[in-house]
């Protein structure tokens, strides 16, 4: 794929009009809402700082780099199911890889590359758990994307899933949304600039935590 075709590629995947699990994954943000952590702009800044450096460049992307040059995705899929000990994010990891292998093993169901359908076969079969940075990499893989480019479609996913549920639960605005966007963007290539541990290793306690509790059953978002 050639450089504009990478860059077209990475637009339309990286669109929140395209049907990918990845922007209905909001972090668990709405029950750190609910539980005051996160009130206003800053908040969300610092909430989205916190998960892209601290589950997806420390433990999400690890688990896409490993799924992307194994022979076989499941084992990587094993390990994000073995570090999922939260079991409402573990849910929803799942839930937002199964809808992002249903959406490419339906555009790409006549590609050469066989592997998005075998793998999506597989996660319904219940053989593979089907979590969301293993789908990510089995799909965008098979799409024609560089790592690089993968990586980068990802990462944005996650600070667009966290904007987008900040915007639909009233804590900014649509320019807010966009400022916070604008504030983390240093940070988003900062963070692509460095290569992950081999390790996957996250902390996000207290967005953990708050995703967790289930008192009022308030679930907006895939977490």
């Amino acid at each position: 794929m050639t450089d504009s075709g990478q860059l077209l590629a990475a637009i339309r995947f990286g669109d929140s009009t395209f049907p990918s699990g990845g922007f209905a994954f909001s972090s668990g943000l709405e029950g750190s809402h609910r539980d005051g952590l996160v009130l206003d702009e800053a908040d969300v800044s610092a909430f989205a700082a916190e998960q892209l450096d601290g589950r997806w460049h420390r433990c999400d992307r690890v688990l896409m780099r490993q799924a992307w040059t194994a022979r076989d995705p499941a084992t990587a899929d094993d390990l994000a199911e073995t570090l999922a000990v939260m079991s409402v994010l573990r849910e929803a990891s799942r839930r937002a890889g199964a809808a992002t292998l249903a959406t490419f093993a339906s555009i790409l169901d006549t590609a050469p590359d066989p592997t998005v359908v075998d793998y999506r076969d597989r996660v319904l079969a219940g053989s593979a758990p089907g979590h969301l940075p293993v789908a990510q990499a089995v799909c965008l893989r098979a799409a024609g994307l560089t790592l690089s480019t993968a990586e980068t479609v990802a990462a944005w996913q996650v600070l667009s899933g966290i904007t987008g549920a900040a915007l639909r639960l009233g804590i900014v605005g649509h320019l807010g949304a966009q400022r916070v966007t604008t504030a983390l963007t240093p940070v988003v290539l900062d963070l692509l600039s460095r290569p992950p541990r081999g390790t996957p290793a996250a902390f996000t306690a207290y967005a953990d935590i708050a995703a967790q509790r289930r008192s009022d059953g308030a679930r907006l978002f895939a977490s």
